[in-house]
């Protein structure tokens, strides 16, 4: 049976074939710019025929990621040719090493304020957002999950991950920053494609700035004790005109924030239930190690317990980030709009 055809994928395609025309006029005629051109026209009378996407060996539908990376695709996995099957698993230990180069080093101070994060990919690759950013005033912290999985999601991120790193030494103000990465996300990226995170920026005096783009609620850990930060807006990229809103929240000394991803709360038991946010909360609220290191190991090893011998089917991903001391007064831990 024939897949429906992605109109997304088709002005992808009809773009493509504008672009090589382009360059057949700028340039001289060459082999390549043909043969290319004979794969868009092809593609192009796929969709026209109802066979778009479904493998021309099995005729089984291909894997929606690998469309979505690349829409001139004709075989999926289980039938590329060896050649094929290598130069993919090349590809792919290449995207491995590409990912971990682009994670933020392991257990770091920063000033008054220690970071820890887990990084864990279900696959090779993640569609997870994990990032630390240093300014001369200010730490920012982001963690989100990107729309898909596999290969397409890990590029998504890699995007926004660009995106955030060229805006913060910008100097806008977090709301700000957010939209203007949600504006350049949304016209860089189809319309499927969106990612929900946490962005925050911490002073020296223990002040936190937290703007919520439709993630999970952070949890604020102080003295033993957790409560989860609800607020947030939409994900990034829904829209080109979105707005954001800032929670601020004082920290002192041993308080912690506690962000994490969807594939910690979805994790199921054996029986098919989900670990969720109150068992989250009760973990971190029986104890509260003394260091952010701890804070996340005691999550994950919380995880493991109640995850068994159970698949893992999402990416997880967790950060903690505790004010070791800060530079002027301490008061007592508050929310505020």
């Amino acid at each position: 049976m024939a897949t429906v055809v992605d109109a997304l994928q088709l002005e992808q395609l009809l773009d493509r074939r504008q672009k090589l025309q382009a360059a057949a006029t700028a340039f001289d005629w060459n082999p390549e710019l043909s043969r290319l051109l004979d794969e868009v026209d092809a593609a192009l009378a796929r969709m026209e025929a109802g066979t778009y996407g479904l493998c021309e060996t099995c005729y089984e539908t291909i894997e929606p990621e690998r469309l979505l990376a690349d829409p001139l695709v004709r075989f999926c996995l289980a039938h590329l040719t060896a050649v094929q099957q290598h130069a993919l698993e090349e590809d792919l230990q290449l995207a491995v090493q590409i990912q971990r180069g682009l994670l933020p080093a392991q257990d770091q101070d920063f000033g008054a304020w220690q970071v820890s994060y887990i990084y864990e990919p279900a696959g090779l690759v993640s569609g997870d957002y994990c990032d630390l950013i240093k300014t001369e005033d200010a730490l920012y912290f982001i963690l989100g999950d990107v729309s898909g999985k596999g290969v397409a999601a890990s590029l998504l991120m890699a995007n926004l991950q660009a995106m955030f790193r060229a805006l913060v030494p910008t100097g806008l103000s977090l709301d700000k920053l957010t939209e203007r990465a949600s504006r350049l996300f949304c016209e860089s990226t189809l319309s499927t494609h969106f990612a929900t995170l946490v962005c925050g920026r911490a002073s020296a005096n223990g002040e936190v700035e937290l703007c919520n783009a439709g993630h999970l609620p952070p949890i604020l850990l102080q003295h033993g004790a957790a409560v989860r930060l609800d607020s947030g807006g939409l994900p990034v990229g829904i829209f080109c005109d979105e707005k954001f809103s800032v929670e601020r929240v004082q920290l002192v000394p041993g308080d912690a924030l506690l962000l994490y991803t969807d594939g910690i709360t979805e994790t199921q038991d054996s029986s098919g239930v989900e670990y969720g946010i109150e068992r989250l909360l009760k973990a971190v609220n029986s104890y509260l190690p003394p260091s952010s290191e701890e804070i996340v190991q005691m999550c994950l090893n919380d995880l493991n317990d109640f995850r068994g011998r159970t698949a893992k089917n999402d990416d997880v991903t967790m950060m903690a980030i505790r004010l070791l001391g800060m530079e002027g007064g301490a008061g007592k831990s508050k929310c505020s709009p």
